[in-house]
C-alpha cells in the first residue's frame, strides 16, 4: 500500500513538472503582443557632410508568431541644424539661402522573422518602410519678393517628408515580467528629402523594454 502511494505521488510530481517549468519561463514569446519603450540615437550628416548623432525616444509594437511577425514603431529624434534651399531658380536666381531644421519624426513598419527556436534569447531581422518628417523647417530671410517666400514655403512642404525602405536587426531577451531588447535600423537616404546632405544611409541604434500584454491569437 505504501509503495502504491509512493508511485502515485511520484506520478503526480512528474505530471506537474512541465507546468512548473512553464510558469518559471514566464509568458511565451510566440503568438504574443509586445508594447515597448525605446531610446537611442539617429545618425545622419549635417550640411557640411560631417557625421552627427541625435538622441531619440519612441514607442514600438511587436506582434509575434512562431517564425514571423509585424513590427510598428514611432519615434522622435531631437536635432537642430541648418541646411540650404534655393532662393528662386524659376526667376533665374541661382543663389541659395539658409534654413533651420528642428527634430525628426519617424513611423516604421516592417515584417520581421525570428530565426531558430530559443528559450529566452530571441534574435530577429526585418524589412519594411519608414516615413520620416522634419517637425519644423524655417527658411531664413531676407526675402526680396513675395514669390521667393512662396517658393521656399512650397519647397519645404514638398521635401520635409520622406519615404524609404527600412532594414532592421535586433535581439530580445525575455525576463518573466518583461523583455529587454537592442536593435539597429538602416534606411537609404532619399535625395528629395530635406535632411539629405550627401550621405547614402541613415542609421539608428536603440535599446528598450517590451512588455507582453497577452496572446495575439483569438480564442474563438
Amino acid at each position: 500500500m505504501r509503495s502504491l502511494r509512493s508511485l502515485i505521488t511520484a506520478a503526480l510530481v512528474l505530471a506537474t513538472l512541465p507546468s512548473l517549468a512553464f510558469a518559471q519561463r514566464g509568458r511565451e514569446f510566440d503568438n504574443s503582443w509586445f508594447w515597448g519603450l525605446k531610446a537611442g540615437g539617429f545618425s545622419f550628416a549635417d550640411s557640411t557632410g560631417a557625421n552627427r548623432t541625435a538622441a531619440s525616444v519612441g514607442v514600438d509594437w511587436l506582434i509575434t508568431r512562431t517564425h514571423a511577425g509585424l513590427y510598428v514603431a514611432g519615434s522622435e529624434s531631437f536635432l537642430h541644424l541648418g541646411t540650404r534651399l534655393p532662393v528662386d531658380p524659376t526667376s533665374g536666381d541661382t543663389t541659395i539661402r539658409a534654413a533651420h531644421l528642428r527634430n525628426l519624426r519617424r513611423l516604421d513598419a516592417a515584417v520581421v522573422g525570428f530565426p531558430g527556436d530559443h528559450l529566452r534569447w530571441h534574435p530577429y531581422v526585418g524589412a519594411g518602410f519608414v516615413l520620416s518628417q522634419i517637425a519644423n523647417a524655417t527658411p531664413v530671410g531676407p526675402f526680396a519678393r513675395q514669390d521667393q517666400v512662396s517658393f521656399d514655403s512650397a519647397t519645404v512642404v514638398q521635401t520635409r517628408t520622406g519615404f524609404s525602405p527600412l532594414f532592421l536587426g535586433g535581439l530580445q531577451y525575455r525576463f518573466k515580467p518583461a523583455s529587454v531588447f537592442g536593435q539597429l535600423e538602416l534606411s537609404p537616404a532619399q535625395k528629395n528629402f530635406l535632411l539629405y546632405n550627401g550621405r547614402t544611409f541613415y542609421y539608428s541604434f536603440e535599446l528598450g523594454v517590451r512588455y507582453n500584454f497577452g496572446t495575439s491569437i483569438s480564442d474563438e
